[in-house]
C-alpha cells in the first residue's frame, strides 16, 4: 500500500514558462492550495502557493523581515491591492516558486504519506525518485475520496 492508492494521477500543474497570471488563474479556479510548476519534461521544480499570491499583494511592512504583525496604520483599497497583483502578473512563476515543498515518492508508504499529508497542512506533490517527473499529487480530497468515497454516492 503506498501513495499510488491514493493520489490524483493526473495533477494540474504549470509549466515553468508561466507567468503568474497563468499560475493564479488555475489555482482560483481549482481552489488549490499549492500549484506544481514543471520544467518541459514534466519534472517537478516546485509550487506556486495560494499564500505566495497574498503575499505579492500584502503592503510591504507586512513582509519584511522579521515582519509587522499589525497592520492598523496601513489604510489600503482593493485598487492598491489590485495595482500590486498588476505589477506582478506577468513576471515568471519561477520568480515566485517554492522548492522547499515536502513531496513524496510513488512508493512511499500509505501511512508515511498520510503522516506527510498531516505534518505539511497542503497537497503533497508525488514526484518519481529517479526521473524527478510530476507523477501525481496527493490532496486531503484524494485521501476523503479514496476513504470515504465521493459524496454523491453517500445515502
Amino acid at each position: 500500500m503506498s501513495a499510488r492508492l491514493i493520489m490524483n494521477d493526473r495533477p494540474v500543474s504549470v509549466d515553468r514558462n508561466a507567468r503568474l497570471r497563468d499560475a493564479a488563474a488555475l489555482i482560483l479556479k481549482h481552489k488549490f492550495r499549492n500549484l506544481p510548476v514543471i520544467d518541459e519534461l514534466g519534472r517537478y521544480l516546485g509550487v506556486i502557493s495560494s499564500n505566495r499570491l497574498l503575499r505579492i499583494i500584502l503592503p510591504k511592512a507586512a513582509t519584511m523581515d522579521p515582519p509587522l504583525e499589525r497592520l492598523e496604520f496601513v489604510h489600503d483599497t482593493l485598487d492598491d491591492l489590485r495595482e500590486r497583483w498588476k505589477d506582478a502578473q506577468d513576471r515568471p512563476v519561477t520568480e515566485f516558486l517554492d522548492s522547499d515543498v515536502q513531496t513524496v515518492a510513488p512508493d512511499t508508504s500509505l501511512d508515511e504519506t498520510l503522516l506527510t499529508l498531516y505534518h505539511n497542512r497542503t497537497s503533497l506533490p508525488v514526484v518519481d525518485k529517479e526521473t524527478r517527473r510530476l507523477v501525481g499529487i496527493v490532496s486531503h480530497w484524494s485521501v476523503g475520496n479514496a476513504v470515504v468515497g465521493p459524496m454523491e454516492n453517500q445515502s
